[in-house]
């Protein structure tokens, strides 16, 4: 099946991504490049490193938030509670 491109011009398809949050699951769409859903499939399944696309896509999220904090650390941005618990 040929999708038509969006109105950037670009081929997309909605991925769904499942979010832990305690017992429930949010559901959340997004729309992805079809180049990088292609590179994301090369990584999931059977032969992969990935269960399924939404494990790969929460994997990246939490590398990508990791990241961020390390830098807000490096620049002294984080913002601790009573507790000491950093955000």
């Amino acid at each position: 099946m040929v999708r038509p491109p969006n109105e950037s011009g670009v081929l997309c398809d909605t991925l769904k991504i499942f979010l832990c949050e305690h017992k429930r699951m949010p559901k959340v769409s997004v729309e992805i490049p079809q180049e990088l859903l292609d590179d994301l499939d090369e990584h999931v399944g059977d032969e992969g490193k990935f269960v399924n696309r939404s494990d790969a896509v929460r994997a990246s999220i939490r590398k990508t938030l990791d990241m961020l904090d390390e830098i807000d650390r490096r620049h002294g941005r984080v913002e601790t509670d009573d507790d000491g618990e950093s955000h």
